[in-house]
């Protein structure tokens, strides 16, 4: 495996892609298989984790949008997308965010706050991290649906999942990986071409799509969070850990929501507003 600071071993597209998805879902990859002797490259992988994150929102999007035409009550709609999120992605990233909270918010030191964080009990500040985040992405989602209909609510969703899973490659780009870290030390900074290539894959669309506002502003705002996130862990825990990037995809998913959502509804000129902007 590569480590932070190394050059990552070259590894087909085909392959950087089910290493992916291999690392950030439940999803099978059957239609990859690596030899015992050439595990995935997950740092080589970096650019293809949006596209993990377009399929996870996608279904995502497809579920929200499918109970909304059913007429459920918003809220259920919007429960059930949430909870198909959590069946593809095996809910990693919000035990990230559970446990970044428990071990940032109760420890006293490096090690004690590591020590929190490998536990696999949950304390109070991981409870009240997830079920803000849960109540912040359903009343998200709500506000989505109440403003996009059809292939727009889809996309936008699609687009969301992608964006807060490029975050953690930008995070590697500035600060080091945790000398406590375990999953995450399975990773390193991918270079300058892989991170532009995972921002293009949903910066663009979204540009095209549904504005260059919107494209960056939430651009500039979920990159600003990563970075101070990644920040705030270095001081923290000497670095980047599996748990800080969980914790930051959960959050820059719900800020790219949230300032798409602004941004969309100001009055833009069309160029502006891109094709379901208009």
């Amino acid at each position: 495996m590569s480590k932070a600071g190394t050059t990552p071993r070259r590894q087909s597209l085909i392959g950087d892609c089910a290493a992916a998805f291999v690392l950030l879902s439940r999803l099978p990859t059957g239609w990859h298989q690596f030899p015992a002797d050439n595990p995935p490259n997950f740092t080589s992988a970096l650019w293809a984790f949006p596209v993990v994150g377009l399929v996870i929102g996608s279904a995502t999007g497809l579920t929200l949008s499918g109970a909304a035409a059913l007429a459920l009550p918003p809220l259920v709609a919007a429960a059930l997308a949430v909870f198909v999120s959590l069946l593809l992605s095996g809910a990693m990233h919000e035990d990230g965010l559970a446990d970044m909270a428990d071990g940032f918010g109760g420890g006293h030191d490096a090690e004690s706050k590591i020590r929190i964080m490998h536990d696999s009990r949950i304390g109070s500040y991981g409870v009240m991290a997830l079920v803000l985040a849960s109540l912040a992405r359903a009343g998200l989602l709500i506000a989505a649906s109440a403003q996009f209909a059809g292939m727009a609510l889809v996309l936008i969703i699609a687009l969301a999942h992608a964006a807060s899973r490029f975050l953690p490659s930008l995070q590697l780009a500035i600060a080091p990986v945790s000398p406590h870290a375990k999953l995450a030390s399975l990773t390193g900074h991918g270079g300058s071409l892989r991170m532009l290539a995972g921002l293009a894959i949903w910066a663009l669309p979204l540009g095209f799509l549904f504005g260059w506002a919107a494209a960056c502003s939430a651009a500039l705002l979920c990159s600003v969070m990563a970075m101070g996130v990644a920040k705030l862990a270095q001081r923290q825990v000497g670095g980047l850990t599996g748990d800080v990037m969980g914790a930051t995809i959960i959050l820059g998913e719900m800020l790219f929501l949230a300032s798409v959502i602004i941004i969309v509804e100001l009055p833009l000129t069309n160029f502006e507003q891109g094709l379901f902007g208009a």
